[in-house]
């Protein structure tokens, strides 16, 4: 086998990947033997058909070539994944099907390709950024979050509530909705019970049923979780034109102090017997205004790094993350193309930075992200593949994380030490492990989650 690449216009290169007779004849004669062991043909005992048999047979030799060019293919992706320096992010091999020919003249696989690599002297180290304060939390919104917690908090229903009165954050709320399917064009009806304002109901959903009442119908734009068609297929979501009427209404009795307290601290064994409730709570707000300073950090030094550095990009594979987008049930007008080819970029450019700093995120950190993927897509219960594509995912994420938090960690802005210096916000909160690699066979580190509820995902779902 012989490998050839030849450079093209920025991330692309042309390929061609040679196999000579005897490749291909020797897979030819290899998947012949596998396929006659269990051959069964009268007047052979199954194991003891010959070769020549098989050969003899066009059915049967149209089978063997087409699974020696499923192997052939297999191996020139192989072979190219192994011989870029870089990493291959797009390939397109040209259509090709091995017949009898080419056991005596060989067969050339050819096709083009996309390469990603970090340019030799690639800025990472000491981006200056635009200067940042540590947020305060203030007694109002210590008051305020307090009371819309407590109302989510409750178990109990109050019995008092005026039969017109308007839905309020915290409510207990069945509804009916009807739309019409995308994929059928058929009407579509159900009902919800939903606790208004759960963070994981859509905002858009909580904004439309605050301030109405029982018996209330309206019309309004709501994203939808739309099922595959087919099976295996992914579920979508899609903004669809739904028809809503408020059927019941339930008011939630608000947690006391004491009791929202112990719902705050569930789990946590390290927590302070002596915390109020105003301590915990000014702690979650300020961890909230934490992330929201982190992630505009991050955002801000994407821009930076793909500005002070010269990246050939890969414009197929941006492409196909935009097709893939859309197969899954997006608008390609509602998708910001610029968007994706920063996040992209960012994608590979800390993969490669992660190989180069043997990045190895703690079982802590791949723990949530395996915990994030099964609330986002289900638990893959007894799938034991889709439980190993879900550990690779939580693996590669985890890794995208800590390797960005360690670049952020690198660079320079007004307030540096207020969030990352060892009296800094961070350490306050707890989140020591920011931007820190474990250290090899760290076994304590199975034993925590770094900086818990720490959230600064800026990717598109594609």
């Amino acid at each position: 086998m012989d490998v050839q690449i030849e450079p093209l216009e920025g991330a692309q290169r042309k390929f061609r990947v040679v196999f000579s007779d005897a490749d291909v004849k020797s897979k030819v004669e290899n998947e012949i033997r596998s396929t006659v062991k269990t051959l069964k043909v009268p007047g052979y005992r199954v194991g003891h058909v010959p070769a020549s048999y098989v050969r003899s047979r066009p059915p049967f030799l149209a089978s063997i070539h087409e699974s020696v060019t499923d192997s052939l293919r297999q191996a020139a992706i192989d072979a190219l994944v192994n011989y870029e320096s870089g990493t291959v992010v797009f390939l397109d091999p040209e259509p090709f099907s091995v017949s009898g020919e080419h056991e005596k003249s060989g067969i050339t696989v050819s096709g083009t390709l996309e390469c990603f690599a970090l340019p030799e002297e690639f800025i990472c180290e000491g981006i200056s950024l635009s200067p940042e304060s540590v947020p305060t939390v203030t007694r109002e919104e210590i008051q305020e979050e307090i009371a819309s917690l407590s109302r989510r908090a409750g178990t109990q229903f109050r019995k008092d509530v005026p039969e017109d009165s308007p839905i309020e954050e915290g409510d207990l709320v069945s509804f009916s909705f009807s739309f019409t399917h995308p994929d059928t064009g058929l009407p579509y009806e159900n009902r919800q019970t939903i606790n208004v304002g759960d963070p994981s109901h859509p905002e858009a959903l909580t904004r439309s049923l605050i301030g109405r009442k029982v018996g209330e119908a309206f019309s309004e734009r709501l994203p939808f979780n739309i099922p595959g068609a087919k099976k295996g297929e992914k579920a979508r979501v899609e903004i669809l034109d739904a028809q809503i009427k408020i059927e019941s209404l339930k008011r939630i009795e608000p947690a006391t102090p004491e009791e929202l307290l112990k719902a705050l601290t569930a789990g946590k064994e390290n927590h302070a017997s002596k915390e109020s409730i105003e301590e915990v709570v000014e702690k979650r707000i300020l961890e909230r205004k934490v992330s929201q300073v982190l992630t505009r950090k991050l955002e801000e030094l994407v821009l930076e790094v793909l500005s002070r550095n010269t990246i050939a990009v890969p414009e197929r594979r941006i492409d196909l993350e935009v097709e893939r987008m859309v197969s899954a049930g997006m608008a390609a007008s509602d998708i910001d193309k610029e968007q994706v080819r920063r996040d992209t970029l960012w994608w590979f450019i800390l993969d490669a930075l992660s190989k180069k700093l043997d990045v190895q995120p703690d079982m802590g950190r791949v723990e949530q992200e395996y915990l994030a993927l099964v609330r986002q897509s289900g638990n893959p219960g007894n799938d034991e593949v889709k439980r190993r594509e879900f550990v690779e995912q939580a693996f590669l994420s985890a890794r995208r994380r800590l390797t960005e938090e360690i670049v952020l960690k690198q660079s320079t802005f007004s307030g540096w030490d207020e969030f990352f210096g060892s009296e800094g916000v961070l350490a306050k909160l707890g989140w020591n492990a920011f931007g820190v690699r474990p250290e090899p066979h760290d076994h304590s580190a199975h034993s925590h989650h770094d900086h818990e509820g720490h959230d600064h995902h800026h990717d598109h779902q594609h």
